[in-house]
């Protein structure tokens, strides 16, 4: 968390320890609001269209849970995603629903399976799985393990044509990948990864039209209009707001929603997503570049690049890797004060905007020493 978003919390906090000082509005639907718009203008949308979840998964439950499933619907989503956009479409065959898996890649669910290259075409598999009692298509926009970026554009012009709504899990690439969001439905993302936030603070956006057929969650602070504390109700015929405070769940973390805030307004003014990904792009290629040259390393440092080249990854460099060399690369790693992770076989580096040539050099020096 950056250092601002830090300052913005303890001032918060100072404020709590004197409660009977806190202003209504200042101090607390001013920071919902300010989240909202700062949110919104990162992801280049209209603030009118942001809910405020506490994470990536309530975001997606928000939608798994409000749509008015029948009996013999369809969920489409690939195979290997992460639970957070596997769970809500699996816990949803109690309703009469079934989720359908697909392989993205030849290989991808073999053993040992098979890294991808440059020449997938994931967004095809995918729509050619769509059926006639498809209602739904649930994607991560970056995958968590192998690092692949689907292209959103095409899934969401595949999916409009077809009558069939796009729902994005987007935590592994906002704040550090640009997109439109023309042809997607939902959009959810926590706060705690590229965009420098705390644990338990997201963003959810919606389509408008998709957004009303939604089930409210029913809170108060869903109302159409700012609660005022008077103890007056809507009428039944309006019991919910329009706009995205109608799928929110009650009362947010007000620390949280500050710290989220500030982290991405600095995000904005240092150029916003398109700037970080040449940013992080830039990096990527100078750390493949390094590795090309040494001979355990050739192979993958040019899939990687392909991948790179042709637009398929975000700020994840997934490196397939051999159980027994992950792991003396794990332990050299925590030797050397480097932080990584390793998800189904691919040792994962990931990047953002305050990484510099010296952490790419660091970074070369380590796995090329093992």
């Amino acid at each position: 968390m950056p250092r601002a978003s830090a300052d913005a919390v303890r001032a918060l906090m100072a404020s709590e320890l004197r409660p009977w000082d806190v202003r209504w509005n200042e101090d607390f639907l001013d920071v919902q609001r300010s989240l909202r718009e700062i949110g919104a203008t990162l992801l280049g949308v209209d603030a009118q269209d942001i809910s405020l979840v506490t994470c990536t998964s309530t975001g997606l439950e928000v939608v798994a849970l409000g749509y008015a499933w029948q009996a013999g619907d369809e969920v489409v989503i690939p195979a290997g995603e992460f639970p957070s956009n596997r769970l809500p479409w699996l816990a949803l065959a109690g309703k009469g629903v079934t989720c359908t898996e697909v392989e993205l890649w030849a290989g991808q669910l073999a053993q040992p399976s098979v890294a991808p290259d440059a020449q997938i075409e994931p967004e095809q598999r995918l729509l050619d799985a769509i059926t006639p009692r498809t209602r739904v298509m649930a994607v991560s926009w970056v995958r968590y393990q192998d690092g692949i970026r689907l292209d959103l554009e095409k899934l969401g012009r595949g999916c409009r044509a077809r009558g069939v709504h796009l729902v994005v899990d987007g935590i592994q690439g906002a704040g550090t990948v640009a997109t439109s969001f023309e042809g997607i439905s939902a959009f959810a993302s926590g706060g705690h990864k590229g965009l420098l936030g705390m644990q338990g603070q997201g963003l959810l956006w919606t389509e408008r039209s998709f957004r009303q057929q939604l089930v409210p969650l029913g809170t108060w602070l869903s109302a159409p209009d700012d609660f005022s504390q008077s103890g007056a109700q809507a009428q039944n015929d309006a019991l919910w707001a329009t706009d995205g405070r109608r799928l929110e769940a009650g009362s947010p973390s007000i620390v949280s929603c500050a710290a989220l805030a500030s982290s991405i307004r600095l995000l904005v003014e240092s150029g916003g997503a398109v700037r970080l990904q040449a940013h992080i792009a830039g990096l990527q290629r100078a750390l493949l570049a390094a590795l090309a040259a040494n001979a355990a390393w050739v192979a993958e440092a040019q899939r990687l690049d392909e991948l790179l080249n042709a637009g398929r990854l975000g700020s994840i460099l997934s490196f397939a890797v051999p159980a027994e060399r992950c792991e003396r690369l794990l332990r050299a790693a925590d030797a050397q004060g480097i932080s990584t992770s390793t998800r189904e076989g691919y040792l994962r580096i990931a990047l953002h905007g305050w990484h510099d040539t010296r952490d790419i050099e660091r970074c070369a020096q380590w796995l090329t020493a093992h």
